[in-house]
């Protein structure tokens, strides 16, 4: 599957081995181990807008870790990109946070999973959702949800993704999150 191959480059370009959460072992180009690092969770958020290109969201919280010599400190990582039609990444922006690693689209709890939109959709935005956590893997499609919890996790996905995109350099992510503002 698709998202499976954009999953693999992603990792490529972080230099993880996986998404998933738990312990992570670091190799270099002969297979030697020259890390480890523990993921706490991950998401990832696929944005398919009917009239403009779709990109990537993500957000991998790290937990302090340590590997030999290696400090790992607690982080948040969260980024935005866009594939072409095989998976391969074109443009890619991401941003670290250590200090203030609050991530809005985690601590949104409530979400109604039967009702996110009753109505016949024909286009409009479509939300491909995955979530790693511990002992969970979770993926899902929304198309245009209007329920009221998912309205407030769609409001936190535009606002990482404008954001993400503003401090970026690429005209093609900024243009997606000003086409796609509610």
């Amino acid at each position: 599957m698709l998202h499976q191959k954009i999953i693999e480059n992603l990792c490529s370009k972080l230099e993880i081995p996986d998404l998933k959460a738990g312990n992570l072992t670091i190799r270099d180009e002969l297979g030697w181990r020259i890390n480890e690092k523990r993921i706490g969770y991950s998401w990832l958020v696929n944005i398919s807008n009917s009239f403009t290109d779709s990109c990537w969201l993500f957000s991998i919280q790290f937990n302090k870790s340590a590997f030999r010599k290696i400090q790992n400190p607690e982080q948040l990582i969260q980024g935005i990109f866009t594939v072409d039609g095989k998976g391969d990444i074109i443009k890619f922006h991401m941003m670290k946070k250590i200090d203030d690693m609050e991530d809005k689209v985690k601590s949104l709890t409530s979400y109604d999973m039967f009702d996110a939109n009753l109505s016949v959709t024909l286009n409009g935005i479509i939300y491909k959702y995955l979530i790693f956590a511990p002992n969970t893997e979770i993926r899902m499609t929304l198309n245009n949800p209007h329920s009221k919890n998912w309205r407030i996790w769609e409001n936190e996905i535009q606002a990482i993704g404008k954001k993400l995109s503003q401090d970026s350099d690429s005209e093609t992510l900024k243009k997606i999150f000003d086409t796609t503002e509610k």
